[in-house]
């Protein structure tokens, strides 16, 4: 499957604009792992954040084979190991950097990544 494009939250309902911050680097929990919601009515976006390895990228927080968010309880994304993203429903898992699924029912998808300017202190929207 040919990776999406990336998603600009600006055109979502309840998405920020352009140029929102995300959030601080130095706010990333230890894991790297950090949930960011934005809500509007009815509407609601998730999307994650993960560093690893000082390599940084967010990403929708749905699952591409059920729509539902990789976690389930709190904002760790890693497998037990810390290698790979982990969805919380049905243990696919993906690659950090490319959010390819290499196991699981949506093996070969992608998780949709979030269009961002990353600064040296923080992450925006882009």
């Amino acid at each position: 499957m040919k990776k999406p494009s990336p998603l600009h939250l600006e055109d979502l309902p309840a998405g920020p604009p352009k140029g929102t911050k995300l959030c601080n680097l130095a706010d990333l929990p230890e894991h790297g792992g950090k949930e960011i919601i934005f809500r509007e009515d009815r509407f609601r976006v998730s999307v994650l954040v993960q560093q690893k390895d000082s390599f940084i990228k967010v990403y929708d927080n749905r699952c591409p084979h059920a729509g539902t968010p990789l976690n389930m309880f709190d904002e760790n994304f890693l497998n037990i190991e810390g290698t790979l993203l982990i969805c919380r429903t049905h243990g696919a898992l993906f690659d950090h950097k490319s959010g390819k699924c290499i196991l699981g029912p949506c093996k070969g998808e992608y998780l949709r990544e979030v269009a961002v300017d990353i600064t040296e202190t923080a992450i925006f929207t882009r």
